[in-house]
């Protein structure tokens, strides 16, 4: 079944990676859970939702998207905890011709030392050819679950040793650990939104507060 996944099926998967509407019950609601604090010898139910930003965002700038969605953040405070603003951080999705082009991005498990790959399947796929003065080829996809999940130590060293020549720059493959959203180590946080955005600062993905 790995072996039948395309490129463009991962790509697609991960872009990686709706809007919201103009009434609360409208809203679509995508991830919700109670937390109940005590206050006053009383509890109360605060209700947490994680609200996917198309209309207001999508192939739209950045700007234009920040102000839309502190517009929906201050008329519905309830959904973000009480608070009418949200912290926001903005990566621009990476090109070919950018610093860390040679970089494989290593999405790991919750635990935080095994890697799960982007679809949970241990594949871990490089979005760029790797060019030598001869030319350009492609490298990857690697399959860093081998019935168990590698560690990022071993999955980083066997996709080195299967592309260990410097390309056109004289750079080699190296590697980031990415923490999924939600492990341990990078918690969900209602009141942050990432923006992911092309050199012109346009939303290339849906955004959503998590």
């Amino acid at each position: 079944m790995k072996a039948a996944l395309t490129l463009s099926a991962v790509a697609a998967s991960a872009a990686l990676l709706c809007a919201l509407p103009t009434s609360v019950e409208a809203l679509r609601k995508v991830e919700t859970r109670n937390l109940d604090v005590a206050g006053d010898d009383e509890s109360r139910n605060l209700m947490h939702v994680t609200i996917e930003f198309k209309e207001e965002c999508m192939h739209k700038h950045k700007d234009e998207c920040i102000a839309n969605i502190n517009a929906k953040v201050a008329a519905f405070p309830e959904l973000f905890g009480g608070h009418d603003t949200v912290d926001y951080e903005i990566n621009k999705v990476r090109e070919a011709g950018d610093e860390g082009y040679n970089i494989v991005a290593l999405r790991l498990n919750p635990d935080g030392e095994t890697v799960g790959g982007l679809l949970g399947d241990g594949m871990i796929w490089y979005p760029f050819q790797w060019c030598l003065a001869e030319g350009c080829y492609t490298v990857g996809p690697w399959d860093c679950d081998v019935g168990i999940p590698l560690t990022a130590a071993d999955c980083c060293q066997m996709i080195k040793d299967s592309v260990n020549r410097p390309d056109v720059n004289g750079k080699m493959l190296e590697c980031y650990n990415e923490l999924p959203i939600g492990s341990p180590g990078n918690p969900k946080d209602p009141n942050r939104v990432i923006l992911h955005t092309d050199a012109d600062g346009i939303v290339v993905h849906i955004p959503k507060n998590e």
